[in-house]
Protein backbone atom coordinates (compact mmCIF):
# COMPACT_ATOMS: atom_id res chain seq x y z
CA UNK A 1 0.00 0.00 0.00
CA UNK A 2 2.94 2.27 0.53
CA UNK A 3 3.36 2.03 -3.24
CA UNK A 4 0.20 3.13 -4.43
CA UNK A 5 0.46 6.26 -1.62
CA UNK A 6 3.65 7.28 -2.98
CA UNK A 7 2.16 7.35 -6.17
CA UNK A 8 -0.90 9.32 -5.72
CA UNK A 9 1.34 12.18 -3.56
CA UNK A 10 3.31 12.25 -6.61
CA UNK A 11 0.34 12.80 -8.84
CA UNK A 12 -1.31 14.51 -6.61
CA UNK A 13 1.66 17.11 -6.36
CA UNK A 14 2.01 17.02 -10.35
CA UNK A 15 -1.41 18.47 -11.06
CA UNK A 16 -1.49 20.68 -8.12
CA UNK A 17 2.43 22.31 -9.00
CA UNK A 18 2.38 22.28 -12.51
CA UNK A 19 1.84 25.80 -14.05
CA UNK A 20 1.12 27.25 -17.23
CA UNK A 21 4.56 29.86 -17.82
CA UNK A 22 4.06 31.79 -21.41
CA UNK A 23 7.54 33.53 -21.36
CA UNK A 24 9.80 30.47 -22.14
CA UNK A 25 13.54 30.29 -23.20
CA UNK A 26 14.67 30.07 -26.68
CA UNK A 27 16.81 27.26 -26.09
CA UNK A 28 14.96 24.36 -27.63
CA UNK A 29 14.55 21.39 -25.46
CA UNK A 30 15.78 17.91 -27.02
CA UNK A 31 13.66 16.51 -29.58
CA UNK A 32 13.20 13.34 -27.48
CA UNK A 33 11.48 15.24 -24.40
CA UNK A 34 9.19 16.39 -27.36
CA UNK A 35 8.13 13.05 -28.37
CA UNK A 36 7.92 11.62 -25.07
CA UNK A 37 5.44 15.07 -24.38
CA UNK A 38 3.32 13.94 -27.63
CA UNK A 39 3.39 10.07 -26.84
CA UNK A 40 1.83 11.29 -23.20
CA UNK A 41 -1.30 12.60 -25.15
CA UNK A 42 -2.35 9.68 -26.79
CA UNK A 43 -2.77 8.32 -23.51
CA UNK A 44 -5.40 10.05 -22.76
CA UNK A 45 -8.86 9.10 -22.57
CA UNK A 46 -11.75 8.28 -25.72
CA UNK A 47 -14.61 7.62 -26.78
CA UNK A 48 -15.55 4.14 -28.94
CA UNK A 49 -11.99 2.72 -29.22
CA UNK A 50 -10.43 4.97 -31.09
CA UNK A 51 -7.81 7.83 -30.75
CA UNK A 52 -9.69 10.95 -32.00
CA UNK A 53 -6.62 13.29 -32.89
CA UNK A 54 -3.86 14.32 -34.17
CA UNK A 55 -0.54 16.89 -33.48
CA UNK A 56 1.52 18.74 -35.62
CA UNK A 57 4.89 19.99 -34.19
CA UNK A 58 5.97 23.32 -35.30
CA UNK A 59 9.28 24.52 -34.40
CA UNK A 60 12.34 26.23 -37.01
CA UNK A 61 11.27 28.30 -39.33
CA UNK A 62 7.40 27.01 -39.10
CA UNK A 63 6.79 29.14 -36.76
CA UNK A 64 7.89 32.37 -38.60
CA UNK A 65 5.98 31.09 -41.35
CA UNK A 66 2.75 31.09 -39.34
CA UNK A 67 3.48 34.35 -37.74
CA UNK A 68 3.54 35.90 -41.09
CA UNK A 69 0.30 34.31 -41.60
CA UNK A 70 -0.69 35.72 -37.92
CA UNK A 71 0.15 38.97 -38.82
CA UNK A 72 -1.45 39.03 -42.45
CA UNK A 73 -4.95 37.84 -41.03
CA UNK A 74 -5.07 39.89 -38.03
CA UNK A 75 -7.76 42.82 -37.96
CA UNK A 76 -5.88 46.10 -37.59
CA UNK A 77 -9.00 48.03 -38.09
CA UNK A 78 -9.77 47.56 -34.52
CA UNK A 79 -6.75 49.79 -33.25
CA UNK A 80 -5.47 52.82 -34.09
CA UNK A 81 -3.65 53.76 -37.00
CA UNK A 82 -0.36 54.57 -35.46
CA UNK A 83 0.04 51.19 -33.24
CA UNK A 84 -1.45 49.08 -36.62
CA UNK A 85 2.58 47.86 -36.88
CA UNK A 86 2.59 47.12 -33.19
CA UNK A 87 0.07 45.22 -33.48
CA UNK A 88 1.06 43.31 -36.55
CA UNK A 89 4.61 42.20 -34.91
CA UNK A 90 3.06 40.64 -31.97
CA UNK A 91 0.99 38.64 -33.98
CA UNK A 92 4.52 38.24 -36.41
CA UNK A 93 5.78 37.01 -33.06
CA UNK A 94 3.26 34.53 -31.55
CA UNK A 95 4.44 31.27 -32.79
CA UNK A 96 8.20 32.35 -31.66
CA UNK A 97 7.04 32.61 -28.16
CA UNK A 98 8.48 29.02 -27.85
CA UNK A 99 10.58 26.72 -29.55
CA UNK A 100 7.90 24.37 -30.00
CA UNK A 101 4.37 24.97 -30.97
CA UNK A 102 2.18 21.60 -30.96
CA UNK A 103 -1.56 21.64 -32.45
CA UNK A 104 -3.45 19.38 -31.16
CA UNK A 105 -6.31 18.59 -33.88
CA UNK A 106 -9.70 17.00 -32.83
CA UNK A 107 -10.98 14.35 -36.12
CA UNK A 108 -14.00 15.18 -37.12
CA UNK A 109 -17.36 13.22 -37.37
CA UNK A 110 -20.67 12.98 -38.92
CA UNK A 111 -22.39 12.36 -35.74
CA UNK A 112 -22.32 16.00 -33.49
CA UNK A 113 -22.21 13.75 -30.38
CA UNK A 114 -18.57 11.71 -31.56
CA UNK A 115 -17.61 15.54 -32.66
CA UNK A 116 -17.79 16.92 -28.92
CA UNK A 117 -16.62 13.52 -27.64
CA UNK A 118 -13.76 13.59 -29.92
CA UNK A 119 -13.18 16.78 -29.07
CA UNK A 120 -13.17 16.48 -25.45
CA UNK A 121 -10.71 13.43 -25.90
CA UNK A 122 -8.42 16.02 -27.39
CA UNK A 123 -8.84 18.41 -24.80
CA UNK A 124 -7.66 15.22 -22.56
CA UNK A 125 -4.71 14.78 -24.51
CA UNK A 126 -4.18 18.32 -23.92
CA UNK A 127 -3.86 18.07 -20.57
CA UNK A 128 -1.43 14.72 -20.40
CA UNK A 129 0.83 16.73 -22.77
CA UNK A 130 0.91 19.99 -19.76
CA UNK A 131 1.58 17.15 -17.23
CA UNK A 132 3.98 15.74 -19.23
CA UNK A 133 6.12 18.72 -19.51
CA UNK A 134 5.90 19.36 -15.90
CA UNK A 135 7.45 16.25 -15.48
CA UNK A 136 10.10 16.79 -18.35
CA UNK A 137 11.18 20.39 -16.36
CA UNK A 138 9.03 22.24 -19.27
CA UNK A 139 7.05 24.86 -19.31
CA UNK A 140 4.02 23.73 -21.46
CA UNK A 141 1.04 26.72 -22.33
CA UNK A 142 -2.12 26.03 -23.77
CA UNK A 143 -3.63 28.83 -25.90
CA UNK A 144 -6.51 28.65 -28.54
CA UNK A 145 -8.26 32.12 -29.53
CA UNK A 146 -8.41 33.57 -32.96
CA UNK A 147 -5.15 31.94 -34.17
CA UNK A 148 -7.37 28.57 -33.54
CA UNK A 149 -9.75 29.07 -35.83
CA UNK A 150 -8.15 31.11 -38.54
CA UNK A 151 -8.58 29.48 -41.99
CA UNK A 152 -5.22 30.59 -43.31
CA UNK A 153 -3.63 28.97 -40.03
CA UNK A 154 -5.55 26.05 -39.64
CA UNK A 155 -4.89 24.93 -43.55
CA UNK A 156 -1.42 25.70 -43.48
CA UNK A 157 -1.47 22.91 -40.37
CA UNK A 158 -3.19 20.43 -42.79
CA UNK A 159 -6.32 20.79 -40.48
CA UNK A 160 -8.99 19.21 -42.39
CA UNK A 161 -12.84 19.86 -42.88
CA UNK A 162 -14.89 18.41 -40.07
CA UNK A 163 -11.67 18.89 -37.61
CA UNK A 164 -11.21 21.20 -34.87
CA UNK A 165 -8.03 22.78 -33.37
CA UNK A 166 -8.43 22.20 -29.79
CA UNK A 167 -4.84 23.57 -28.52
CA UNK A 168 -1.64 24.96 -29.52
CA UNK A 169 0.81 23.67 -26.60
CA UNK A 170 3.88 25.67 -26.80
CA UNK A 171 6.62 23.77 -25.18
CA UNK A 172 10.08 25.34 -23.50
CA UNK A 173 12.51 25.84 -21.08
CA UNK A 174 10.11 28.25 -18.45
CA UNK A 175 12.13 31.27 -18.26
CA UNK A 176 10.08 33.06 -14.73
CA UNK A 177 9.33 31.06 -12.00
CA UNK A 178 5.64 30.62 -12.01
CA UNK A 179 3.57 32.78 -9.76
CA UNK A 180 1.89 30.43 -6.70
CA UNK A 181 -1.46 29.73 -7.32
CA UNK A 182 -4.70 28.49 -5.40
CA UNK A 183 -8.18 27.63 -6.38
CA UNK A 184 -11.47 28.29 -5.11
CA UNK A 185 -12.42 25.16 -2.50
CA UNK A 186 -13.72 21.97 -3.64
CA UNK A 187 -17.50 22.65 -1.36
CA UNK A 188 -17.91 26.32 -3.83
CA UNK A 189 -17.54 23.86 -6.90
CA UNK A 190 -18.78 20.53 -6.16
CA UNK A 191 -21.62 19.15 -4.47
CA UNK A 192 -22.49 15.23 -3.56
CA UNK A 193 -26.18 14.27 -4.97
CA UNK A 194 -26.33 10.72 -2.84
CA UNK A 195 -30.52 10.72 -2.47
Amino acid sequence: MDGMTTRTDDIQRAIHARRSIGKMQQEAPPREAVERIVEAATWAPFHKCQEPWRFVIVCGQARARLGEIAARTADLSRFPVEIHERVAAKERGKFARAPYVVAVIAEGSESPVDAEENYASAAAATQNMLLAAYAEGLSGYWRTGRLARQPEILAALGVRPGERLAAFVYLGYPAIEPAAAARSPLHEKARWLDA
